[in-house]
This record gives structure tokens, sequence and C-alpha cells, in this order.
């Protein structure tokens, strides 16, 4: 499958250049026709996938009846679906278009689940013209604003981010109190990988005082084990399961993990545990009160660091907008600034591709601006009106 920019080598050569094809975009408007003559329009064309499965992620196709979002697969025939097996594997079930050279079948593409989706042909529409190597303007943004100026780019979007969050968080901190907001979004951002509805809601089921007040009162050396019982309690009352993963990343061994932490910072209270950490813009030590180490489940440096940037640091400045601390609003961008980067993401390789090798230092902030570039621009029809075109 394919993994990068030059991962359509790893397909046939057909399809490496039919994959190349789609992946640039370099076909006329004209050819994005359904069988039945419905016409389509890619948003975004998709992440190149380096593992098994469809031959590109997360693409957004605008359809007469609106956008849709899912998965494409490139084969040189229709019937390649069929003979390559994938019509029995269910990870094709988010296929949303299949992209194909030629139709030999004469019929939209039936999946694994029974969903059919539709097949574009592209070959009739090709030419040479049409077919010239395209890249997104991202890709050359190093050469043409200089490495300084993107870092700079960067790091706006990702102020804005933060901001967007602490917006958010500042009417849910004046509507419920600033610990139970900051102590909704810690456990929301445990959910990570498709468990955030589940911990949000495990979050409201179980508040934080009530949490609080129990795991207070019993022995230091027990309170992990009852904060995860509450925790459990409110699963079991209907919350849901989670969604299955990784050993390590398994919602139980997250919720054990996260009862750890919130039977340390129990005592003090959420704020008192964690701003005085901002204020300081001490990077060490906000990282070290939000990391664990238990048996059923740890919080290592790198989930602490999104814990960070997702519930503490947004409800720093939402406090601090509210109360006009300047104070607390400069400690806490200065701390956002030279927070490490948690690791990378998959719906922005594209982006790092585009920025790397090295010519562009990434930290937890330009990461975030990352992200504002492809939920903003990217995912939307964008590419080519972001601020790196």
């Amino acid at each position: 499958m394919i993994g990068s920019a030059a991962a359509p080598d790893a397909l046939p050569s057909g399809e490496r250049a039919l994959a190349r094809v789609w992946q640039g975009l370099r076909f006329p408007a004209r050819a994005l026709r359904t069988r039945d003559g419905q016409p389509l329009r890619v948003v975004f064309r998709g992440l190149p996938n380096a593992g098994p499965g469809p031959d590109f992620r997360h693409a957004v196709i605008l359809t007469p009846t609106g956008p849709v979002r899912g998965d494409v697969e490139v084969h040189l025939l229709a019937s390649d679906f069929r003979r390559h097996g994938h019509h029995r594997d269910p990870a094709y079930d988010g296929l949303v278009l299949h992209v194909v050279l030629r139709d030999d079948t004469g019929e939209d593409t039936l999946l694994a689940c029974g969903r059919r989706v539709p097949v574009v042909a592209l070959g009739p529409h090709l030419s040479a013209e049409e077919s010239t190597l395209w890249q997104e303007p991202c890709r050359t943004a190093v050469h043409r604003l200089g490495a300084d100026e993107v870092g700079r780019l960067l790091d706006k979007m990702g102020e804005m981010r933060l901001r967007q969050k602490a917006y958010r968080l500042r009417r849910s901190g004046l509507a419920i109190g600033w610990e139970e907001a900051l102590y909704r979004t810690l456990v929301e951002a445990c959910g990570y990988g498709g468990n955030e509805g589940l911990f949000g809601a495990l979050a409201a089921a179980v508040p934080w005082q009530e949490l609080r007040r129990t795991v207070a009162g019993a022995p230091e050396a027990q309170a992990p084990a009852v904060a995860l019982h509450l925790l459990a309690r409110g699963v079991a009352a209907g919350v849901g399961q989670g969604r299955p993963g990784r050993p390590a990343n398994r919602p139980q061994r997250r919720m054990a993990a996260l009862a750890c932490l919130l039977a340390r910072l129990a005592g003090p209270g959420l704020l008192a545990a964690l701003l005085p950490s901002v204020r300081a813009g001490d990077v060490r030590r906000l990282l070290d009160t939000l990391s664990v180490r238990g048996h059923g489940g740890s919080i290592g440096r790198s989930r602490a660091v999104e814990l960070a940037v997702n519930a503490v640091l947004p409800l720093a400045l939402a406090l601090a907008e509210e109360a006009r601390d300047r104070h607390l609003e400069a400690a806490c961008l200065s701390l956002y600034r030279r927070l490490p980067r948690p690791g990378p993401y998959g719906c922005t390789r594209h982006l790092d591709e585009a920025l790397s090798p090295g010519r562009v230092t990434v930290g937890a902030q330009r990461q975030q601006g990352m992200l504002y570039l492809y939920r903003q621009y990217c995912t939307r029809g964008g590419c080519g009106r972001c601020p790196l075109s």
C-alpha cells in the first residue's frame, strides 16, 4: 500500500502511476463522475496509507447530497477489487470511492459489509498534459518562505488552536466550575484513539467532587483502587465499553492510569496541583505531575504532553483571560512554546514530509499548528489557500 509521497512505488507499476494521478489530482474535473453520471468533487484526496487496507485514508468527497468522508482504493480494473480479495476484508468497509483506470464490471463495488461504493474510471479522461506532476504547495514552503517564516506561521496557528480550546473551556468553567471543567477535559483527553466519547460520558457520570471526596477519604495506598472502582462503576452504569485497541492503549488500561493520576491529585485539587507549574513556566514539573506509573496502566511523557496541551494549558489560559491575569497568560504561552512534541500524528504525516528532514523544528505548539492546517484547510478543499501556499 501507499505510505508517503513516494510510497506509490510500493504498488505494481500500473497502479503506482494511477495512484500518483489520484494523489496529485492530475485529472480534469469532468472525469470525476459516477457510473450513473453523478458529479463528484475532491475536497481532500486523503492521506497515503503505509499499512494494509485502502490506499488513501480520510478522504473527503463532495457528492450531490453532501460531503462524505472515508477511504479511497485505486486499481487498474474495477474487477481487481474482487480479484485481490478485498470484498471479503472488513478493512475496506470504510471505502467511499473506488478509483480505477477502466471499469470492466459495470457495477458499483460491493464491500464485505454489504454496502456498495461508486466506481470512477479515470482512464478515458487522462492525457499527457493532465498527468503533469503536481505537488501540494506546502512541499515547497520552506524553499519559498524560509524555515523561520514557516516556523512562525506554525506557531501562530498553534496559538490559535490553543485559544480556541481555551474559549470552549472558559464557557464550560463558568457553567460548571473550573475544577469540574478541567477534570472532564483531562478524562476526555485520556480517551484518545476513538474513545473520546466514552471517556467524556464517563466524566459526566462520575463528577469530580464525588470522586475527590471518596478518594480523599481512603488510605493513600488504596486511593488508586478506589478511584478505579468509581470509574468502573460509571462504565457499568451504562456509559459503554469503548473501542478495543492495542493492549497498551485499551480503555481499561487508560482508565487504570487515569485512576492513579486522579488519586494523586485528589488531595490538593486539580487547580492547586497543576496551575503552579504553569505559572512558573516549569515544563518538567508539569509533565512529572501528569505522568504516572501504575500496575494497571501508565501515563508516559508523550501522553502527559497531550494532557497538558489539550486540558491543562487551555484551562489555564481560559482562567487567565477571565481574570485578566496577564502574567498567567504569558507564562502559559511561554510553556506551550517549550513543550516537546509528543510524537507524530498520522493525519499530519504529509506536512511532516513537506517540512522535513530537520528543516523546521517541531514542538507541541507547531504540531498543533499542523493540526489546525489539516482540519481547517487540507480536509476542507483549502489546498492552495492555506498560509503555507
